[in-house]
């Protein structure tokens, strides 16, 4: 999840919940080959977050390569491809999900990662383009190219994100295949994924941790009195992996997410976007402590 799953996400995700895996912002295959340190620091991952997961995209087998021995130096557990990202300016770039479109380079690309590094190799991708037609033959050929696990979102590349996921067509690919799927879209709890593995290997929670990594907590969301330990955890690795500037600049969006749809959060909005230090986001959790709405 670009732009929100960094390595102090996912360490307040892994303060929930030990148990669960995490995978990193995806990121350019191409950047990383030709060495950009700025890259090398987004995928950055501290240990108490192990085992962790690169997730990378191109369309260009010699960068993936590349990208690959980076990530292998770096200590990850396992490589993940990126092909389902819909974003825009990502299908314009013949990236992500657009791979779908060009199944022949999709497998070359997963076949250069698998033959070149000892890492077990996943593929993150949708139900297809229009339909879910051809997802079971997609599958198949991820899998002969080498893949070892497929992670599905459960709506194609048209479908915008307030339709229904249709796991249904994760089941049958399921069947097609010997080697590992999960399933990922429209989970919001632990709860739901477990009823919604049914015959699936595992499922992915991505955009209901956004404010709430106790998504993934076997005992659900505690009061606001019990998280906000969690969110200044947050914060604090924000600032000392990235520095005060950008790291207060990245907390708040987390910070607005951390109090939505609490009566009165609107009052706070204004000192939310306005931090600039970890004092005053102490000051911040502070009042938070003390008003009854958010008890």
């Amino acid at each position: 999840m670009d732009g929100y799953s960094d390595s102090a996400f996912r360490r307040v995700c892994r303060m929930v919940n030990p148990e669960i895996i995490t995978v990193t912002e995806f990121t350019s295959a191409d950047g990383l080959s030709y060495g950009a340190e700025r890259l090398k620091k987004k995928l950055w991952f501290h240990p108490s977050e192990t085992p962790v997961i690169a997730q990378i995209f191109g369309k260009n087998t010699e960068t993936f390569i590349n990208a690959t021995k980076v990530c292998e130096d770096m200590g990850f557990a396992g490589i993940d491809i990126n092909m389902g990202c819909p974003s825009k300016r990502v299908v314009k770039s013949e990236h992500g999900v657009a791979l779908r479109r060009d199944p022949e380079l999709a497998f070359r690309l997963i076949e250069a990662v698998a033959t070149n590094t000892s890492l077990p190799v996943s593929v993150k991708t949708r139900l297809g383009w229009n339909d879910a037609s051809d997802l079971i033959e997609f599958g198949k050929g991820a899998e002969a190219a080498g893949a070892n696990m497929l992670c599905v979102h459960a709506r194609t590349y048209k479908e915008p994100y307030n339709v229904p996921a249709q796991w249904e067509h994760l089941y049958a690919l399921k069947s097609a295949l010997n080697i590992p799927v999960l399933g990922n879209g429209g989970l919001e709890s632990l709860d739901e994924a477990y009823e919604k593995i049914q015959n699936l290997d595992g499922a992915l929670i991505g955009q209901a941790s956004f404010g709430n990594p106790w998504v993934f907590s076997k005992e659900g969301t505690p009061p606001m009195s019990e998280r906000l330990p969690i969110i200044r955890a947050h914060a604090k690795f924000l600032i000392e992996h990235k520095g005060v500037v950008v790291g207060c600049r990245e907390i708040r969006k987390h910070l607005l997410q951390y109090f939505k749809g609490f009566t009165g959060a609107k009052a706070f909005r204004k000192q939310v976007t306005a931090v600039s230090s970890i004092e005053e986001i102490d000051a911040l959790l502070l009042a938070v402590e003390n008003e009854p709405v958010f008890s």
